[in-house]
């Protein structure tokens, strides 16, 4: 008797597990995510009294994590080296069989993983990611179909960036997360295109330069670094010369506090970022439009000093808008791109500005229109799609670029 209830008792707990399994591996497939729930900017100037109340608090998995013994450590602005232990030198070593490797990245502090999808190591966070072929295959449709519409002669640039997780995660840590091999799945995206597409991939460009600041601790997204470094890629595939950084004029902004400080219950132990921006070369105009309707002209690259400490990334692009237009003054031949993106390419899309007369900037998110029909109207000969790889895996955002394109 007492056999059959142990039994009984050990069925119960495996159903349990599967069906708790399940209904995660369903909420990352089907949940907004970082990017589907992001702050639509409408003012050059937010005071930094006016920080959310809405920032959701999120209550940790492990109850004891408001207990780890590391410091807190603040970023002095001089900082800019990501917050992991080096154990070789700055640059991968290639094979004589040009098998890549990379430096190693350590670190032996507790591993903490929220019930945000988020883990957090030390002062860093990441967000966990795991590939889903259904949900890769429904984007690359999507972007196969826009290619399909366009003429032959327009240019279709496809950039799906890594996150930290999949280049700066520490090494000695990897075993002990859930989480999906991104250069894989980078591969996987990739092959599942038509071939017409220039699909430029980041992966390996990122983890050239993995120890250096490339990407925020307490926030998602890439920094202005990891931008630039994606910049030049895209100008290697298109075949210019990009811009030295030693060319930009450079600013950089302490107190930086983003979505990982928000989906670690503010943990302590999380070291602010800084944000560094690089201003264009080229004298620049530049207008966005609002979900309202509303015509609003702001710089390119703002200063975020007096920004809210969760805003300071819309210091790019004025945020997270439907439609935005940059016009290069220097440039006279009428060179124009149409961006199609979402929050990662704000940092990206400055560098583009100096090398077209018009970038036309669309926010698949928030934009209503039909894409194909746009480039059309405005004779472009460039597409660049631009997207992070958790985007690829959010059944919601790629609904919202089919229905552009459809």
């Amino acid at each position: 008797m007492k056999r059959k209830i142990a039994y009984t008792i050990i069925g119960i707990g495996v159903i349990a597990l599967v069906s708790g399994a399940r209904f995660y591996d369903k909420s990352l497939i089907n949940g907004n995510g970082y990017l589907g729930d992001e702050v639509i900017f409408f003012r050059e100037s937010v005071m930094p009294q006016a920080e959310a109340s809405a920032n959701v608090t999120i209550e940790p998995a492990d109850a004891k994590e408001e207990k780890e013994t590391e410091a807190p450590t603040t970023t002095p602005e001089s900082d800019a080296v990501p917050t992991v232990s080096p154990e070789a030198s700055a640059q991968p070593s290639t094979t004589a069989e040009t098998k890549k490797t990379y430096d190693k990245i350590i670190n032996n502090g507790k591993l903490h993983i929220y019930n945000t999808g988020t883990a957090l190591i030390g002062d860093s966070a990441f967000e966990l990611y795991n590939y889903v072929n259904s949900a890769a295959s429904r984007y690359t449709m999507a972007v196969n179909k826009l290619t399909k519409k366009l003429d032959s002669s327009i240019d279709v640039y496809d950039m799906v960036a890594p996150t930290s997780m999949g280049v700066t995660f520490p090494d000695n840590k990897k075993k002990k997360i859930n989480s999906s091999d991104q250069k894989e799945a980078l591969k996987n995206i990739e092959n599942k295109l038509s071939g017409r597409e220039r699909f430029i991939d980041l992966y390996e460009v990122m983890m050239q330069h993995r120890k250096e600041y490339i990407y925020f601790r307490t926030d998602h997204h890439w920094t202005s670094l990891g931008a630039y470094y994606a910049y030049r890629a895209f100008c290697e595939e298109k075949g210019i010369t990009p811009h030295e950084l030693s060319e930009y004029k450079k600013k950089t902004v302490k107190g930086f506090l983003g979505s990982f400080y928000r989906d670690t219950n503010q943990n302590i132990n999380l070291r602010e970022d800084i944000l560094e921006a690089y201003y264009p070369v080229s004298t620049l105009t530049m207008q966005y439009t609002t979900t309202a309707g509303s015509t609003i002209s702001a710089p390119v690259i703002a200063d975020a000093s007096q920004y809210s400490t969760s805003l300071k990334y819309c210091a790019f692009i004025a945020g997270d808008n439907p439609y935005t237009v940059i016009r290069n003054k220097s440039i006279k031949d009428g060179s124009s791109c149409v961006v199609v993106k979402e929050s990662f390419g704000n940092a990206f899309v400055p560098y583009l500005a100096d090398h077209y007369q018009t970038v036309y900037v669309i926010d698949y998110r928030y934009w209503e229109g039909d894409l194909c029909d746009f480039i059309k109207k405005k004779k472009s000969r460039e597409v660049i799609l631009i997207n992070n790889i958790s985007m690829t895996r959010n059944l919601y955002l790629i609904g919202k670029l089919t229905q552009i394109i459809s």
